[in-house]
């Protein structure tokens, strides 16, 4: 009896077929690796780090809290310059968050700050998404520093030159289109 003899092309072509089926294999499972990691794993809390930290960082945006009116006087106190309406930050929580995540406020509107006892302050713009006049008030109420266009996100420390109980943020260039000045002054009412 004869051997059977085995062609030599017919080992190859085997080899080649169950290499092709060996890499569709690993294709597949790959693209279902991957639709399971980036689709269906997030409801399982399973996803991208980068991901997971971008969605915890997301901080919803405060409104504004109309709490009171704020004038905005000459130096001899008899014309006024400009009023506006205002949200009050007067705890250390309220300063702390200031005007943080916020992306726009109307023209008439700001921020007054109350301290609690008169010293020198000192601001920064952490986390703070558009440009501000950081205005430092004295105790008798007269502005002693004016900051104009303080740039956002800066954690550069924004110090009054005096000392300052009160402080007043507004959009950037609102001292300037207002003719608001050092050595002016400011009034305001409170709703509570």
């Amino acid at each position: 009896m004869s051997k059977p003899t085995t062609n030599p092309e017919d080992k190859i072509s085997k080899v080649s077929s169950a290499r092709k089926l060996l890499i569709v294999a690993l294709i597949a499972g790959g693209v279902i690796a991957i639709i399971y990691f980036f689709f269906l794993g997030k409801e399982e809390g399973v996803g991208m780090a980068s991901e997971q930290s971008s969605q915890s960082n997301t901080v919803e945006e405060p409104p504004f809290l109309e709490e009171g009116t704020l004038w905005f006087l000459s130096d001899n106190q008899q014309d006024t310059l400009q009023q506006i309406t205002i949200e009050v930050a007067d705890d250390q929580e309220q300063r702390a968050q200031g005007m943080m995540h916020r992306s726009a406020m109307d023209e008439l509107q700001g921020m007054l700050f109350i301290h609690d006892r008169p010293e020198v302050q000192a601001y920064w713009m952490k986390n703070t998404k558009l440009p501000l006049d950081i205005i430092y008030v004295g105790e008798n109420k007269e502005i002693v520093t004016i900051y104009q266009g303080v740039m956002p996100y800066s954690e550069k420390s924004i110090p009054s030159s005096s000392e300052a109980l009160y402080v007043v943020e507004v959009n950037a260039g609102f001292t300037g289109r207002h003719k608001v000045e050092e050595g002016d002054f400011i009034a305001f009412e409170l709703l509570n």
